[in-house]
């Protein structure tokens, strides 16, 4: 698979475990094993409510506690993921394609976290634009367009045939997946946690199971491999 396969299915697995676990955090409901997929009920004995895969399932499974008649519940100590994100400020986007069209996407007109850090001086301009760059190729690939409607990539009115936004979205999953190879594996969680889905650095410690305070430095140096990439750098 490839890079950008492989990004694109860590993040739809990560956005159904979340679903879930908003809906197991309704009183009463339960998530069951149904053959090689995982049922998530209201009540055992009812109709499903969600199902999810194994890879869904291994993101959620930290969350979960077993129950003692089968199945697991939620964990009162790792609550359902809110509705919405603190910092996050619905609006649009403008991305310059390189053949110079213009497009918008739903983004956040919040700080986002690369802000954040670059407005503490944590990162360079170069490494703050690299990060934004992979941002757009993967908004402008339809990948994360696909997982929630709000980031769906909608380009500006005007005219043109109908297969060029299709071409666009496949040049820039191409670009991902170039950027994503070239960082390699071990970066490429903490790329799409910050720059993809708008995590904050404290947040993707956590999902990540680092130490405190450590997303700062592996940020930087997956940002600083990113930018060299780009030749930002």
């Amino acid at each position: 698979m490839s890079a950008a396969g492989i990004l694109e299915s860590d993040l739809q697995a990560d956005h159904l475990a979340d679903r879930a676990a908003r809906l197991l955090a309704r009183a009463g409901s339960v998530i069951e094993a149904r053959g090689t997929s995982y049922a998530v009920r209201f009540a055992r004995g009812r109709r499903p409510m969600l199902v999810i895969d194994e890879a869904a399932f291994r993101k959620l499974s930290d969350r979960l506690l077993p129950r003692p008649d089968g199945g697991w519940r939620l964990s009162p100590r790792a609550p359902a993921p809110p509705p919405g994100r603190p910092g996050f400020v619905e609006g649009e986007k403008t991305v310059v394609e390189p053949d110079g069209r213009t497009t918008t996407h739903r983004a956040n007109l919040g700080e986002a976290p690369l802000d954040w850090l670059l407005r503490r001086k944590h990162i360079t301009r170069a490494e703050h634009a690299a990060g934004e760059k992979l941002s757009a190729d993967a908004h402008a690939s339809g990948i994360i367009g696909r997982l929630t409607m709000r980031w769906d990539p909608t380009p500006r009115s005007g005219g043109g045939s109908r297969l060029a936004p299709m071409e666009r979205a496949y040049a820039a999953r191409q670009r991902l997946g170039r950027a994503m190879e070239a960082v390699g594996p071990q970066a490429m969680p903490i790329l799409t946690l910050i720059c993809l889905t708008g995590t904050s650095l404290q947040g993707t410690e956590v999902a990540l199971g680092m130490k405190p305070r450590t997303g700062k430095a592996a940020l930087k140096a997956a940002l600083q491999r990113l930018a060299a990439h780009y030749g930002m750098t």
